[in-house]
């Protein structure tokens, strides 16, 4: 394969920035994914879509734009790789989980015409963002700074499999480097509490405190394995190192 360039569709996505801040790779375009049709495909190794339309949270597939299907349709000829970002959602076998199937039958999508793809199934990112974005850290973020509280309305017990946005975007350009393809789990494979992850960013912002609500929602713990990246991908992260990133996402939230 030729000398590596990325096509980033979604530029203003969170992946996509944390991706801009963090990379290693030079040759790197970023586009809004409304101009796919202007695209001059053939020029790059590898295509990422960061980009995600917002009703596949709640819509039926047939219903959501269909980005990912219209992109490999027309790179399905080319010796390109295109990256999916997928989710561990995938995994869940409940039919309200209306954005995890969607995903999967993004993936089905993906494997039908791309020759060549990487679909990493990935655990939940901490990274620094404060938006309206209806995740976990920036919900977390944003009640902290804007009443001083969090709201857990899970069990303390209840753990997730966490990866940090740094540890994310280092593994990706490490795969994006060694033209891996395939489907794979992108996760630390380490179990860390939810309580201990607001703690860590209440500690690092210097005020705040936990409020539990009267109605606990079922616990939703997983760990995602991650033997298959790391036969090809070596890294290492730990708990400690996971607090201490939290840590300093409170202080930047002091800043």
């Amino acid at each position: 394969m030729n000398k590596i360039k990325v096509l980033i569709i979604g530029k203003n996505s969170l992946l996509s920035n944390c991706f801009k801040l963090k990379t290693s790779l030079r040759n790197v375009n970023y586009v809004n994914h409304k101009v796919i049709n202007k695209i001059q495909f053939k020029k790059y190794t590898h295509i990422i879509n960061f980009s995600v339309d917002p009703k596949i949270y709640k819509n039926n597939y047939n219903l959501i734009n269909k980005i990912d299907l219209k992109i490999c349709k027309k790179i399905r000829k080319l010796n390109s790789i295109y990256i999916f970002p997928s989710s561990r959602l995938v995994y869940s076998k409940s039919k309200k989980n209306i954005y995890g199937l969607n995903k999967k039958k993004i993936e089905n999508d993906i494997i039908k015409i791309k020759k060549k793809f990487l679909i990493l199934r990935i655990g939940n990112i901490l990274t620094y963002d404060t938006s309206i974005r209806n995740l976990f850290i920036s919900r977390l973020l944003r009640s902290l700074k804007s009443n001083s509280f969090v709201k857990l309305d899970i069990s303390k017990n209840t753990y997730k499999d966490f990866i940090t946005s740094d540890l994310f975007v280092k593994i990706l350009d490490a795969m994006i480097k060694k033209n891996v393809v395939g489907k794979f789990n992108l996760s630390s494979n380490i179990q860390v509490k939810v309580i201990d992850i607001i703690n860590q960013i209440i500690r690092g912002y210097g005020k705040g405190k936990v409020i539990m609500t009267k109605e606990i929602k079922r616990n939703d713990s997983f760990r995602l394995q991650n033997k298959k990246l790391k036969k090809i991908i070596k890294f290492k992260t730990s708990k400690k190192e996971i607090l201490q990133y939290c840590f300093k996402l409170g202080r930047k939230l002091n800043a």
